[in-house]
């Protein structure tokens, strides 16, 4: 008999999420490296929907990538 898995994160949520923690190291890598706290508060500035689940803040990848891009671009980092 086969369990039913229940995925801590609803379906209709975007396929691409990371950790702000991870989002964070890999911003880290490219010479512009934010904080989450930082990553966070842009998220809630650009209507970025942020998922919590346990002491995890999850975020969609493609959406930091194009928020990080703009504030370099702009000197915010």
């Amino acid at each position: 008999m086969a369990i039913a898995t229940v995925s801590p994160i609803p379906s209709g949520v975007a396929s691409d999420l990371v950790t702000l923690q991870e989002a964070s190291a890999l911003f880290e890598a490219t010479g512009h490296p934010v904080r989450p706290r930082t990553l966070k508060r842009w998220c809630v500035a650009e209507e970025v929907e942020v998922i919590r689940h346990g002491r995890d803040d999850w975020a969609s990848w493609s959406d930091l990538l194009e928020i990080h891009a703009r504030k370099v671009d702009a000197g915010a980092s």
